[in-house]
């Protein structure tokens, strides 16, 4: 049987000025949804501000584009860490 090479991440963003940015980070958010195992989002409006917390099952490509894409975003701020799981 072949090994997968998927990885567990958390994945945090900040979005800063979301009037602005929040549909920005929506369209890449929807098109990597088929790796999101889940997602809460925070709005913090009074402050302009959304946190969004994800789970995401990928390969590290994927996991790195989908951090790149959402980093590339002026006032987006992105923090990710991959989950080491126990061999199975």
């Amino acid at each position: 049987m072949e090994k997968s090479n998927k990885k567990v991440a958390m994945i945090s963003v900040s979005v800063y000025n979301r009037d602005v940015n929040y549909s920005k980070v929506n369209d890449i958010l929807h098109n990597f949804g088929e790796f999101i195992n889940l997602r809460v989002g925070y709005p913090m409006k009074e402050k302009n501000v959304s946190i969004i917390f994800l789970v995401v099952e990928a390969e590290n490509d994927i996991i790195g584009a989908l951090n790149g894409k959402l980093g590339q975003i002026d006032g987006v701020l992105v923090k990710s860490h991959i989950i080491k799981m126990a061999e199975e």
